[in-house]
């Protein structure tokens, strides 16, 4: 039987990076927002609210998406794997759907990224013991 691979990182660090790191990119995706409305004009009130509500919603479905799946049962790796690819899809769509794009292709990327964050985190839930 194999060993599994040691911890890079010590659990007081992992807990940090859970609250840290959508927070980032909670901040990096209200900026995105931000320059998708503005379409090259210049920078502009709601512009800059819009950003930084996005940042916030942002912020906050992803630790909410994180904290339900910590709470799942770990076998659950299928519903894992839909919660997370729900909102990375829910997200990109709402990102691309910033730029005035008609629906159809935001949409259709939307989907198309969904099932593929999906089909990923399927595979990498079911071919690691410790997912």
């Amino acid at each position: 039987m194999a060993h599994p691979a040691p911890a890079v990182f010590s659990e007081p660090v992992h807990r940090v990076a859970r609250w840290v790191l959508p927070v980032v990119l909670g901040v990096v995706y209200g900026n995105w927002v931000a320059v998708n409305r503005r379409h090259g004009g210049p920078i502009t009130g709601p512009d800059v609210a819009s950003g930084v509500w996005s940042a916030l919603a942002f912020m906050v479905l992803c630790i909410a998406v994180v904290q339900a799946t910590r709470r799942l049962r770990r076998d659950l790796h299928a519903l894992h794997a839909l919660l997370r690819a729900a909102f990375a899809g829910a997200a990109l769509g709402f990102l691309y759907s910033q730029t005035g794009d008609d629906v159809r292709p935001v949409v259709i990327t939307s989907v198309l990224v969904t099932a593929a964050v999906f089909l990923l985190l399927c595979y990498r839930f079911h071919t690691r013991s410790d997912a």
